[in-house]
């Protein structure tokens, strides 16, 4: 397809998704003409259309949109569209990200909520919102945790997890990736996040204890299945949870990420997994307070529950053993994240400094933008967010480019990986702006030719 094309192509599909969140009985039509032949798999061959290799790409998580699209068309659930029919949720997921332009696909779920739902853990399926596990009623307390054996991969979740995996592959042709949640993450929904807090900081022997045993009874045999199913799969490890800017750099460190890093480290397809959502690189009193205000778009509702617990914890950090200086964070994520060096909109340090950090490691260089600097209901002044995105998405665009030609120079390709670069839009959902994602991805088009 030229590039007149689908610019053209990615106009018009811009303006439907735009008239339709604007409540325009025509739009909503179309939409449904659209979508009914994109379900019947009439449009599948534009799946496989490559995402351009000379150019900065934009990617993002959008279920949440493609959820409420197809409750306002069809009528579905949150749980009839995430486990229904795991063909037509990859489908549309993938067109709502081509009507938006954004031509390097990805496929996502509600990584948390799977996870812990295929534990055996209840899970609340809102009717138009993302599911969650029910924090009032934990799978599991201090006496009975170590109970919890392997996962049978006969069940709904994994069922539907591979097959999306599968129908994303023959749609795409693209290495998948398997978004899990990572040990911490996955405690905090089968443990209650306040009792998880709570016993991080009176009992962290504890914490390890327990981690160590959902390492290994849990994700262990999940990784090693996905692996000799997919064997070019990557395995990416989801943890805001266990965040610096929620339970401190030192907690994150020491407790949370140590079983990501045993699973990289000890085993022979440790090499496939990354976690890419660790918040903070600059940490201090002022920056945990500064994330609670303005939220982050990622979040579910799980995580925001863990805001005023964490505070037992930010509270009595000592900002003279914070790490103000990004490079130990950096090196640190780095050890998490092998492939990439990601900076997300809760990172303080600037682009300049990731820059140098990413040409002096030879890794390549993924830049976020927040969901909410593109949230509708957070903006009071349109033009000037319009403007304000316009000027990040150009900067993102060149410093990705300038990490580019570098590596290349070096005789690095760029990566591959299907999530999250290059400029990661952290989450889209109908809320969004999307005049201002219309921004970003032009902006990044005009200034990623490398």
């Amino acid at each position: 397809m030229s590039t007149l094309t689908y610019d053209h192509k990615f106009a018009e599909g811009c303006n439907l998704l735009a008239n339709w969140q604007a409540g325009d009985n025509d739009a909503k039509k179309k939409l449904r003409d659209l979508f009914d032949t994109v379900i019947e798999g009439q449009f599948d061959f534009v799946f496989r259309e490559p995402a351009p290799a000379d150019s900065v790409c934009v990617t993002t998580s959008l279920h949440l949109m493609t959820l409420t699209i197809l409750n306002h068309l069809y009528g579905l659930n949150s749980s009839e569209f995430y486990k229904g029919d795991p063909q037509r949720y990859v489908r549309t997921t993938l067109m709502t990200q081509r009507l938006l332009g954004i031509r390097k696909l990805t496929l996502g779920w509600p990584v948390y909520a799977f996870g812990a739902e295929a534990l055996g853990q209840f899970t609340m399926y809102p009717e138009q919102h993302a599911p969650g596990a029910d924090p009032g009623l934990p799978l599991i307390d201090r006496n009975n945790w170590y109970e919890l054996e392997s996962i049978d991969f006969e069940k709904e979740i994994p069922h539907v997890v591979e097959s999306m995996l599968d129908c994303f592959v023959e749609l795409t042709k693209l290495e998948p990736v398997a978004h899990l949640p990572a040990p911490y993450s996955l405690a905090a929904d089968i443990f209650g996040q306040e009792n998880l807090i709570t016993a991080l900081n009176q009992d962290p022997n504890f914490i390890v204890e327990f981690l160590d045993h959902l390492t290994d009874k849990i994700f262990v045999p999940w990784c090693e299945r996905l692996i000799k199913r997919y064997p070019n799969i990557w395995l990416e490890l989801s943890d805001a949870s266990g965040s610096p800017l929620f339970i401190s750099p030192n907690l994150c460190k020491k407790i949370a990420a140590r079983p990501v890093q045993r699973l990289i480290n000890d085993f022979p397809w440790g090499n496939r997994i990354f976690v890419a959502n660790y918040r903070g690189d600059m940490i201090s009193k002022s920056s945990v307070e500064d994330s609670r205000r303005r939220g982050d778009g990622r979040r579910r509702s799980r995580e925001r529950q863990v805001e005023t617990k964490s505070k037992i914890i930010s509270d009595k950090i000592d900002e003279k053993s914070v790490a103000n200086e990004p490079n130990n964070m950096i090196d640190f994520k780095l050890s998490l994240c092998p492939e990439f060096i990601i900076k997300l909109d809760a990172d303080k340090s600037p682009v300049p400094i990731y820059i140098e950090h990413s040409i002096l490691r030879e890794k390549p260089l993924y830049l976020g933008v927040g969901a909410t600097r593109i949230d509708r209901n957070s903006i009071t002044d349109n033009v000037a967010a319009n403007q304000e995105l316009k000027q990040q998405a150009a900067v993102n665009a060149q410093a990705i480019k300038t990490v580019s030609k570098s590596l290349a120079l070096k005789g690095n390709p760029r990566s591959n990986l299907s999530w999250p670069g290059d400029v990661y839009i952290e989450d889209i959902n109908a809320e969004s702006n999307l005049s201002l994602v219309k921004t970003i991805v032009n902006e990044v088009a005009i200034h990623g030719v490398l």
